[in-house]
């Protein structure tokens, strides 16, 4: 059965955030209801989901969320991918309203909408804030955390407040965590056959992708976020306990650190990933 989706990103600065758009428009299983984007420059975040959408040629909504934490921090920085983007583009499917209104109303509509957050989770604690009751409308899979050893995550860093509401909502997400994400390294053979793609898709992501090489050195993907989407096709691909999930707030080195400790469940974790079944369907997927 295919299964209806948002994907709420912060796609431009990482580039596991492109392939896990890609991974969700190409993907016969899922049905990518929205894109929502979250995090410092939204405008542009919601321009590079946008021009990616257009490659294949459907017209996904994009919708903007929130550029800043439930705090009020708001990164400095411009994506850096933002540097494929032309002067005089059209993004026609971009929207007016705001993210959390299209998450609350794609929920009411499809009745078994599953949300999955791979960046900061501030739009998806601003639904909740927003809608009394949509924590029993939704399914969440969230890129966040990591368990088996000492560290704040990336996206719980951001904003750990969003993610603290978000485990005490009753959502019980899965949380799919650096635990298992940083064993998923995009084999060289598979950029090398990305690079030689004469597909629109595969030529824009290519360019993100050097973009992303050009600052950070990098020429090998984590990817991060694509697996969290690869859980929703594959329940085999990763191995999840139910525990408590506490997200430190407070701890001067400590704060966005998540930890697992005693009480009622209130998130499943992954734990372990089939490395191989992940890259296999990846691929599969992508290509």
């Amino acid at each position: 059965m295919v299964k209806p989706i948002i994907l709420d990103t912060d796609i431009g600065d990482d580039i596991d955030d492109a392939f896990a758009l890609l991974f969700a428009l190409k993907c016969s299983e899922l049905e990518l209801e929205a894109v929502t984007v979250v995090w410092g420059e939204v405008e542009l975040r919601a321009k590079l989901a946008s021009k990616l959408i257009s490659t294949l040629g459907v017209k996904t909504p994009v919708a903007l969320g929130s550029s800043q934490s439930l705090l009020g921090f708001k990164p400095g920085w411009k994506p850096c991918q933002a540097e494929v983007l032309k002067q005089g583009e059209a993004f026609s499917n971009i929207l007016e309203a705001p993210a959390w209104r299209i998450i609350s109303e794609k929920a009411l509509e499809t009745g078994n909408l599953n949300l999955v957050s791979i960046g900061p989770i501030t739009n998806v604690a601003l639904t909740l804030l927003f809608n009394p009751g949509f924590e029993k409308r939704v399914s969440l899979t969230s890129m966040a955390g990591v368990f088996k050893s000492l560290g704040a995550e990336y996206n719980v860093k951001c904003d750990p407040e969003a993610l603290s509401l978000v485990l005490k909502s009753g959502v019980n997400p899965l949380l799919v965590g650096l635990d298992v994400t940083m064993r998923c390294v995009m084999p060289v053979s598979m950029v090398e056959k990305l690079k030689s793609s004469g597909k629109p898709e595969h030529r824009l992501v290519s360019a993100m992708l050097d973009a992303w090489t050009g600052g950070t050195g990098l020429r090998q993907p984590i990817l991060h976020d694509p697996l969290a989407l690869a859980t929703l096709v594959d329940d085999r691909i990763v191995k999840a306990e139910k525990n408590r999930v506490e997200v430190e707030l407070k701890g001067e080195y400590t704060r966005g650190f998540t930890v697992l400790t005693n009480g009622a469940p209130n998130a499943s974790v992954c734990l372990d990933v089939d490395v191989d079944r992940f890259l296999k369907l990846f691929e599969e997927v992508i290509f």
